[in-house]
């Protein structure tokens, strides 16, 4: 019920966070070659991969604040 789709929610938010942190390069591009939203991540590019991984730990702090706020209100 709606605790699996809340858990589906973190879990997805979550695993595209981890992932932003692990590969920066790959979600970079992916995002390039998908939307052309982001420039295309070479190996020696530095200042987009720093920044993809601190959008991966952005979007980690929101999933941990997701999921504190929904376990206050199905308590």
């Amino acid at each position: 019920g709606v605790v699996g789709v809340y858990s589906l929610m973190f879990l997805g938010w979550a695993g595209v966070g981890i992932f932003m942190l692990i590969s920066p390069a790959r979600f970079g591009n992916a995002i390039h070659e998908s939307f052309g939203l982001f420039p295309a991540v070479g190996p020696r590019d530095a200042g987009k991969k720093l920044l993809v991984r601190i959008a991966g730990i952005a979007l980690l702090g929101f999933a941990t604040r997701f999921a504190l706020g929904v376990s206050r209100v199905l308590r």
